[in-house]
């Protein structure tokens, strides 16, 4: 049962003589002990049995524990259910995602440890996160204990869904035949196994009653729950045909977990992708909240807690992001970790609050070991002996399988191109005769063969606005050129960070990423306002994600930079924006592209800003850097063990010169290897894959301008 007040409730159970711990928790001394009185048996009755002579005396008085104001940074940390048994869990084709999103029970335990020895008391978002009558949400100020720091935690996804039977995970929550929380495995020879050293609830119970100051007003954890295959390991869900009877058995262990002190949130119903998903729309949206208050909240109680499938936060104006409000979820949470230093982020908006929760998983462990270090020391929780020897220094191990217990990797493929605009002649060429009289089917299939397409959209996208005042060039596509990007290209995302994407004014521009929208295209670099600027568009490629971001050194006017509350691209004449906005995608996915429009047009080399900023960007975590605006192919550069294309060129669009060049990234192992592609163009109406001297002379040219980057003979940057 929850106690928050009055706190002498919980100090009740404590005696004047058991010690109390240090700030920093020394896991070597024995827990906290609850005293009982000398030379007594449980029932007061002296231990000899014999009648005694001098009344009993009495258990002294508990002293209250000393609490105070809490002003410093809370955090939020949260876990997925855990890799309960990873010699079976590493051995099946589930593992590399196990490997990537969970921790094991060692490193449960150890995460647990630490957290004690570092300071923290469990405590319940509830209790900071205050909602008045009229819907208001006010922050609380949180009491602890003195020399202590508050800390929740939440765990998501803690279904244990039907179709994870049987890869090295827990079935089910249950009761004990003593009542006691524990979980329940179900091998191949149908026999029930309890288990209560293998899963986040019974250790974490089992920890707080070994070290009790660690949970000193009773709190817990947050239960992310979804509902489409039922909760907690039962088929609650609406088509589930023993849906009754299994409502039934669900109910007691969910009262359990209530009077143990856990509490439960939304994961949303089906855990949909809200943002990257176009065609999960408003209504979408509300239907999944109605499911999931009849089929979960009817079980697990009322909550004013949603927590985002996959960490996707839509704009905060957006209507979907509206409606889980209006909907009786102002406490939302998402998925990120800050830099170095930086406290934890959080918003308050009146009548919502928002809060970045840090993951503790596979990837963090081995990846921002700095970043978890105000929570814990990631060398002391990793256990890489469970997870086939990995080193926690090696790369994040994206895409892997393993094979007779060796990672073997399966690369993400990325084609990307240079500056695209099918306006004028070109784009009256593709109207009238189709894709194969702008681009050989070759290079097409090379683009469509990619796991993801990227190009620069240099160009407006409507049948809306008028010409920019001054302007020398003015380019505007008709939106069927949507058609030729989607089919012939398999374009996923498009950079609008350039000196033309608002060629036609606002009115076409919003046009544009409304096209976009309605063709699920991608796009990053421009937006609504500054942070939909600032946003990564991010592609999962089995298990793999990749987030794309985009900016501008090129601005006809300074009109055309996003604002607070005013559309735009993002500009980085300043590159502080989108090197933040890079840090923050580091934080959440497994690769960073970030492609940039600099530089001067028709010049070779590289402008001393595009390096600088190159640098910057590879500094904060991107894994690749790809250029456009100069018209033709500048140097390649391999900096930090990240490769740079500085510009790649005219792609599609009027060309000066006979070539272009257009790269393949391959995206394994935690690094991104690219390829340069030759391609000739001819003109400005058709582009092709450049062959025998052509090609050959052209990669010659190219590695004479970049001095920074061995070029191999199979065109990769080493």
């Amino acid at each position: 049962m929850r106690r928050v007040f009055p706190i002498l409730l919980i100090f009740l159970l404590l005696a004047s003589c058991a010690p109390r711990p240090s700030v920093t928790g020394d896991l070597s001394s024995p827990p906290v002990q609850y005293a009982s009185p000398p030379d007594s048996s449980p029932s007061g009755e002296p231990s000899d049995g014999e009648p005694s002579a001098e009344p009993t005396p009495e258990e002294p008085s508990p002293s209250p524990i000393e609490v105070e104001a809490y002003a410093g940074p809370l955090y939020h940390a949260f876990f997925h259910f855990l890799i309960a048994y990873p010699d079976i869990a590493f051995s099946t084709s589930y593992g590399k995602n196990l490997d990537r999103d969970c921790v094991t029970p060692t490193e449960f335990r150890r995460s647990l440890e630490e957290f004690y020895r570092n300071g923290f008391v469990l405590v319940n978002l509830n209790d900071y996160a205050g909602i008045g009558a009229d819907g208001t949400v006010t922050k609380k100020t949180l009491m602890v204990p003195v020399g202590k720091k508050p800390l929740i935690l939440s765990f998501d996804d803690i279904n244990y869904y039907s179709k994870n039977h049987g890869i090295g995970i827990c079935d089910k929550v249950v009761l004990d035949e003593n009542g006691k929380l524990a979980m329940l495995t179900v091998p191949e020879d149908g026999t029930d196994h309890i288990t209560y050293d293998n899963d986040v609830i019974p250790m974490l119970e089992a920890f707080c009653e070994e070290y009790p100051d660690f949970s000193p007003f009773g709190d817990k954890g947050l239960l992310c729950l979804t509902g489409y295959d039922g909760i907690l390991g039962y088929r609650t869900q609406s088509d589930s045909p023993n849906r009754s009877s299994e409502s039934e058995a669900v109910k007691p262990v969910v009262q359990a977990l209530k009077d143990a002190g856990w509490y439960f949130g939304s994961h949303s119903y089906s855990h949909f992708h809200m943002v990257e998903n176009k065609s999960n729309d408003l209504e979408q949206v509300k239907r999944d909240t109605r499911k999931w208050r009849d089929e979960v909240g009817s079980l697990v109680g009322d909550t004013s807690i949603y927590i985002f499938p996959y960490g996707e936060r839509p704009a905060w104006d957006d209507p979907k992001f509206l409606s889980l409000i209006g909907d009786g979820f102002p406490l939302l949470m998402g998925v990120g970790i800050t830099k170095p230093d930086a406290p934890p982020y959080e918003k308050w908006a009146g009548n919502y609050f928002f809060m970045d929760r840090w993951f503790i998983d596979g990837t963090s462990l081995r990846r921002y070991p700095d970043r978890l270090a105000p929570l814990l020391d990631a060398a002391t929780v990793y256990c890489p002996e469970e997870r086939d020897d990995m080193p926690i220094t090696a790369p994040v191990s994206a895409g892997a399988v393993y094979y007779n217990g060796d990672p073997v990797y399966r690369a993400v493929t990325v084609a990307l191109g240079g500056d695209v605009s099918l306006a004028g002649s070109l784009g009256a060429r593709l109207a009238g005769k189709g894709p194969d009289a702008v681009i050989s089917p070759e290079l097409a299939s090379l683009f469509r063969s990619a796991d993801i397409a990227m190009v620069n959209l240099e160009s407006a996208v409507s049948d809306r606005g008028e010409p920019w005042p001054g302007k020398d060039f003015a380019f505007r596509a008709d939106p069927g050129v949507l058609d030729f990007l989607c089919g012939a290209l398999n374009t996923r995302v498009v950079s609008l960070a350039n000196n033309h994407s608002i060629d036609y004014g606002f009115d076409a521009f919003s046009d544009t990423l409304a096209r976009l929208d309605g063709y699920g295209i991608g796009y990053t670099g421009g937006g609504a306002d500054l942070e939909r600027a600032m946003e990564p568009y991010v592609v999962d490629v089995d298990g793999v994600t990749v987030a794309f971001l985009a900016a501008s050194q090129i601005a006809p006017n300074m009109e055309w930079y996003a604002k607070k509350d005013s559309p735009g691209l993002l500009m980085a004449y300043d590159p502080a924006l989108i090197v933040e906005a890079t840090r923050s995608a580091r934080a959440l996915y497994d690769y960073v592209i970030v492609y940039m429009h600099w530089g001067r047009e028709h010049e070779r080399e590289p402008a001393a800003a595009q390096v600088i900023t190159a640098h910057k960007l590879v500094d904060a975590g991107a894994d690749a850097v790809i250029g456009a605006h100069p018209h033709c192919v500048q140097s390649f550069e391999v900096y930090n063990g990240r490769p740079v294309a500085y510009s790649l060129g005219n792609f599609l669009m009027y060309n000066h010169y006979d070539n272009t060049a257009v790269v393949v990234l391959y995206l394994r192992d935690g690094r991104a290897e690219l390829e340069i592609i030759p391609c000739r163009a001819e003109g400005a109406l058709y582009t092709s894959l450049a062959e025998g001297r052509h090609a050959d002379g052209l990669m010659a040219f190219w590695r004479s301008l970049s001095p920074d980057a061995v070029i191999g003979e199979d065109r990769r940057l080493r």
